[in-house]
């Protein structure tokens, strides 16, 4: 089978332009399969303060850094998933956390701005964060169709805060969802806790493959993160896996497979806490 889904594992800087270089470099290890799905961590193109943020925020649609990932989507013939960019809200000083989807033809065909924002304590240097501070919440879940050379297949967007909160996947599932995606910037120390239990619990529980990049290792601002960016199965299993650093993680999507697991074990049909229950 084809690797078809792919994460790509980065250690950005404050920098857009080196951290673009950087990708493209990456892009060009990827294996040589059509139409694949390619995902990228948070923050892929900034890893900065809230200035630069507001500073590089593009209106949706439009800009020369999507412009830009346009353009690598289709040169590279893929389904690029930019895991987080700045995009601009109609407030002055707040700005959205945007999952950018963008097809082989290098057109934006879907986009995701995240839901939960990471206000948090964490025992690490930079001790306290708050992304409230800098970006406003999304509204709404989002799917996309990803077009295999012979199937399609419906894709659910998360960006990493967006994994403690299971009923986002839950409802993602319910809409039809067979891969979710999980861009992520996650800290070492909630990274060494939680992200491979979490991940395997959402994939175990929607019976989806998860796709997770992650942000990994020690950036320019001091923060490090956690990397290990993964391919689950709708099982649980890890397919495919990266520690530390740049790099790249594939593995193939095999619906036979996530059928005989819905089938063999048909959790949505047995969950019995429905509205009327809570009620």
């Amino acid at each position: 089978m084809v690797n078809n889904l792919s994460a790509i594992q980065m250690t950005s800087g404050s920098n857009p332009r080196d951290n673009l270089a950087c990708l493209e470099k990456l892009l060009k290890k990827l294996s040589p399969v059509c139409n694949q799905l390619v995902l990228l961590p948070e923050n892929v193109l900034i890893f900065a303060d809230k200035a630069q943020y507001l500073l590089l925020a593009e209106d949706l649609g439009e800009g020369y850094y999507q412009s830009q990932l346009g353009h690598l989507a289709q040169q590279y013939q893929c389904y690029l998933v930019c895991g987080s960019f700045p995009i601009k809200s109609k407030l002055r000083d707040k700005i959205f956390s945007t999952s950018l989807v963008f097809s082989p033809q290098g057109e934006l065909i879907s986009h995701y701005h995240k839901i939960h924002l990471f206000d948090a304590l964490v025992t690490d240097q930079k001790g306290q964060y708050k992304e409230s501070d800098t970006f406003i919440a999304g509204q709404k879940i989002q799917l996309f169709d990803y077009q295999m050379e012979t199937e399609s297949v419906k894709v659910g967007l998360a960006i990493c805060y967006d994994l403690r909160f299971p009923t986002l996947f839950q409802a993602l599932r319910a809409q039809g969802a067979e891969i979710i995606l999980v861009a992520a910037a996650f800290t070492k120390v909630t990274g060494e806790a939680h992200w491979l239990p979490l991940l395997q619990a959402r994939a175990i529980e929607n019976q989806c493959y998860i796709v997770a990049a992650n942000q990994g290792g020690l950036h320019t601002c001091g923060r490090e993160t956690f990397g290990h960016s993964l391919i689950l199965s709708p099982w649980g299993e890890v397919l495919s896996q990266l520690q530390l650093g740049d790099g790249i993680v594939e593995a193939p999507f095999d619906r036979l497979f996530l059928e005989n697991v819905r089938h063999k074990m048909p959790v949505t049909l047995h969950n019995r806490f429905t509205n009327s229950l809570r009620e």
